[in-house]
């Protein structure tokens, strides 16, 4: 019979604090909301901890993309000239902001609820994307050319950011 009371108790804990978590976000439009309980998750805070800090919380989306291409090179081999093909994968990093809110319970306006996104801000990028056509990383103009550009793939999604700490938000993948 105790163990059962104890068993309840932790599944009432574990529902309660799922009720509070929640993480809804359009990639397209950067919009959404991030529960209290998601927030408080990724850096280990209280209620306490929490409202102290809302002010400084932020919110990014991250990505890194990783391209293949074919790079074409003309060369000179007994006075003609012939194409030779090496295909090459390039990473490229990207980084946008996302504007938030902070969200009160209506009926305590003190209460933090979580976060309302609002939409992109800025972004950075480190590394280029390869384009049809373009010259071959790494060599002179006309060296090489680009072709047959691909996404490979594009991990990331959405972060939380506090005092130099990013987490990643559950459920946020990149599309």
């Amino acid at each position: 019979m105790k163990k059962l009371a104890i068993f309840a108790a932790a599944a009432a804990a574990l529902t309660a604090t799922a009720a509070v978590a929640a993480v809804s976000f359009d990639a397209t439009t950067g919009t959404g909301f991030v529960g209290k309980g998601d927030v408080q998750l990724a850096f280990g805070w209280n209620n306490q901890a929490l409202q102290r800090n809302a002010s400084g919380v932020t919110f990014s989306y991250n990505a890194e993309e990783t391209y293949r291409f074919d790079c074409t090179f003309s060369q000179l081999s007994g006075g003609v000239r012939n194409p030779e093909i090496r295909s090459q994968t390039v990473t490229r990093g990207k980084g946008t902001s996302v504007s938030g809110t902070v969200a009160y319970d209506a009926r305590v306006k003190s209460q933090i609820t979580g976060f309302n996104l609002t939409g992109f801000g800025a972004t950075t990028t480190t590394g280029e994307a390869p384009v049809d056509g373009g010259y071959c990383p790494g060599g002179n103009v006309g060296d090489g050319v680009i072709s047959n550009v691909e996404l490979v793939s594009s991990t990331g999604g959405l972060f939380v950011n506090y005092g130099g700490t990013s987490v990643a938000m559950p459920n946020t993948p990149v599309l």
